[in-house]
């Protein structure tokens, strides 16, 4: 057992990849966390480098019974290797969003009811590029329109001239001169409802031009107005008009956000606007935005601990998962994450916080190195937030961090020691699912493979969650392969059944023996196809050729080969080449015939280019590229540096380029091709030890001066 490979192996198993920057929330996935399409990609276990919100989002959803964006369950684990923990790009490209499905807004369907009530139905507003609006255009939506035509509407005091009026000028308003005179030119009996839905327009229309002032004075004035929906509206809009006062000089160097320039005094009016409005309004209809400003505004003010606090409390409220989503982006992005996205301290934990202040501990785990500007989850930070957990009655979580913090300072002994391994959990406990995870760990770390192989085991043969029986099984995996027991990944009783995971046991360390057992007894076709790749490729790198032969015949066992973009890198047809893809003006047969030469003479010149040009012009070669990553443990121990998938070309040119009996034909290509391996980037992809640039040129000159009449000196102008 190498020792570095496993060093290796065990930071990966809380995470697909250790991130890039030590708080940084996520490892920059290659799909946008959070939206439509890009799964949650993390394991199913509490762990230090999981994307952040992935910890708080399977902890929330779990607590809310919430379905969670999981990946796609296989209709066959044993036939299928789609199933990993990372991000699944291609769902991701191909999914389609209601706009992309020409799906109609609901708000839009319902502006153009309303206007067919007043009779306006000719009226056609138009409302495609709404979701760009920003700051305080972000209200000018068919949500808000309809809440105006609505309470028009509603108001039997209003003739419907006057309705029709009021609601042509209200679709037009957008803050510039133009709609103002608009406004004014509207003539209603003073003190009238009409005269106060014009002032609520003329405040409206100050508002989207940035004249908050004014905005401000018309809003109040309507703050007594016996028309409950203009009184109700005004005191909503106040505090966004307060919102929007304390960030208009908040702009950064390069006309970005900075929170920092932001005026506290406006910002503070807001939050006395937000409470006066929550207070007279307690279930009104702008409650819940009313609610989701007092985050914003706590935000302006830097007030984490009570930021954290309306996180914590708006994440009980959530009642479907995108809702919980946009929650845990706004709390990642404006508090947890803080640093990263805005340059600021990092955020520690708040008192009232007790889920943020648990995923941020472990956020805080990933840099054990503590200064003043990355302070870390040492154990006297746990001490320090230990009254966090006592007072919510979570306690459990600060346990776990201590087991994690124990185990991040590789101190296995103690994890081991103070968890109680079990062989059944609760299915939908993910603390202590973590926990007996964290437990396997250790004892891999300690290298104690045959304990950790009972405990996966067990835990595998009692759980009934997919998600945690393919984290188990990946893990197990890792046990057996670490053990030196690869047998036992494959044997008849064994519980491995994931393809993904055979599939890249069978490719890095599977011996050529156990190779042929699998396409003879695997359950079935496509692992028999694995193998049979795997076999054939492998018995070209070692250039055991007669064996090759006798292999192939193996075909025979499988009923069909599978073919298909998902198994392209096993695609056994490539063993059936004729030779006709070879480079014009060299001549190769087949694959069969130039292995059959190379079984009865294995420095056979012209057989060894043609071997090269197989690989070439097929590139032919065992590939992991569709195992991994997302395995866990298993990653680090079959990755592409711990064993060897494609021939060595340049050797085969080099083998041909020093043989004195090479015939010059072959000789003169050898050379070609061996100078060709670098062009054009003067980088070696043809496999081998790199050769410097001197022999490179050595090559090209012996091609010119020996063979001068042959083809390939003729065509080869340069060397890299």
């Amino acid at each position: 057992m190498k020792s570095g490979v496993y060093r290796c192996a065990t930071t990966l198993l809380f995470s697909l990849i250790a991130s890039q920057t030590a708080f940084a929330s996520s490892d920059e996935s290659s799909c946008p966390w959070g939206v439509p399409g890009c799964l949650i990609d993390s394991p199913p276990v509490l762990g230090v480098f999981n994307d952040t919100r992935d910890n708080l989002l399977r902890l929330l959803g779990e607590k809310a019974a919430l379905s969670l964006p999981g990946q796609p369950i296989p209709a066959d684990f044993s036939r299928s290797r789609d199933f990993y923990f990372g991000p699944h790009l291609d769902i991701w490209y191909n999914f389609k969003s209601p706009a992309e499905q020409n799906t109609v807004p609901p708000a839009s369907t319902e502006v153009k009811t309303l206007l067919e009530r007043l009779d306006l139905a000719d009226t056609e507003p138009d409302y495609s590029n709404e979701h760009t609006h920003e700051n305080r255009f972000v209200s000018m939506t068919a949500q808000s329109d309809a809440n105006f035509l609505s309470a028009l509407l509603a108001d039997n005091s209003l003739t419907p001239e006057q309705q029709q009026t009021l609601a042509k000028v209200r679709l037009l308003i957008d803050g510039s001169e133009g709609s103002q005179e608009n406004i004014e030119a509207l003539e209603f009996p003073a003190g009238s409802t009409a005269e106060q839905f014009k002032r609520y327009l003329s405040a409206a229309n100050d508002f989207y031009a940035g004249k908050y002032a004014e905005a401000e004075a018309l809003w109040l004035s309507l703050m007594e107005s016996p028309q409950p929906w203009l009184a109700e509206t005004s005191g909503y809009m106040l505090i966004r008009n307060a919102l929007n006062t304390s960030s208009q000089n908040a702009a950064g160097e390069y006309g970005d956000f900075d929170v920092n320039k932001v005026d506290p005094q406006a910002a503070k009016l807001a939050l006395k606007r937000a409470g006066d409005y929550l207070q007279h309004w307690p279930a009104g209809q702008y409650t819940a935005s009313a609610t989701g400003l007092l985050r914003k505004i706590n935000w302006y003010l830097q007030d984490s601990d009570s930021l954290a606090k309306l996180y914590e409390h708006a994440f009980t409220e959530a009642k479907d998962i995108n809702t919980l989503i946009a929650l845990i982006t706004e709390n990642d992005n404006k508090l947890q994450s803080r640093d990263s996205n805005w340059n600021d301290t990092i955020y520690r934990y708040s008192p009232e916080a007790p889920l943020i202040t648990f995923t941020q501990a472990l956020r805080m785990m990933r840099n054990l190195d503590c200064d003043t500007r990355q302070p870390c989850a040492d154990k006297s930070y746990l001490d320090e937030i230990k009254p966090v957990f006592e007072q919510s009655d979570t306690l459990s979580y600060w346990h776990y961090l201590n087991l994690m913090l124990a185990y991040q300072k590789k101190d296995y002994a103690q994890v081991i020691s103070d968890i109680k391994p079990e062989s059944h959990i609760p299915e939908n406990d993910i603390l202590a699912f973590s926990e007996q995870a964290l437990y396997g760990n250790a004892l891999m770390a300690q290298q104690k493979w045959s304990q950790a192989r009972e405990h996966w085991s067990q835990l595998l043969a009692s759980t009934q969650n997919v998600e945690q029986q393919q984290y188990l099984q990946s893990q197990l995996a890792a046990t057996l392969v670490e053990s030196n027991n690869i047998a036992a990944v494959f044997a008849a009783t064994s519980p491995i059944t994931n393809l993904r995971y055979r599939s890249v046991v069978l490719k890095t360390r599977a011996d050529a023996d156990l190779l042929r057992q699998q396409v003879a007894s695997a359950p079935n076709n496509e692992e028999r196809t694995i193998a049979l790749h795997t076999l054939l490729m492998r018995d070209l790198i070692e250039a055991r050729y007669a064996e090759w032969l006798a292999d192939k015949a193996l075909a025979s066992h499988i009923s069909q080969p599978v073919t298909g973009d998902s198994f392209a890198d096993v695609d056994l047809s490539v063993f059936n080449g004729s030779g006709g893809q070879t480079e014009k003006g060299y001549f190769c047969p087949s694959l069969t015939e130039t292995v059959s030469v190379l079984s009865k003479n294995n420095r056979d010149g012209h057989a060894l280019n043609c071997l090269g040009e197989f690989l070439r012009t097929g590139d032919a070669r065992i590939s992991l590229w569709q195992d991994s990553p997302g395995n866990i443990a298993l990653d680090a121990l079959t990755s592409d540096e711990t064993f060897i998938g494609q021939p060595s070309r340049q050797g085969y040119y080099q083998q041909v380029i020093a043989d004195a009996k090479s015939e010059p034909e072959d000789k003169s290509y050898a050379l070609y091709r061996a100078v060709m391996c670098y062009a054009p980037s003067g980088y070696n992809d043809c496999g081998g030890a790199d050769v410097d640039k001197h022999e490179r040129k050595n090559w090209f000159s012996r091609l010119k001066s020996q063979y001068p009449g042959s083809v390939w000196a003729q065509k080869l102008k340069y060397y890299w």
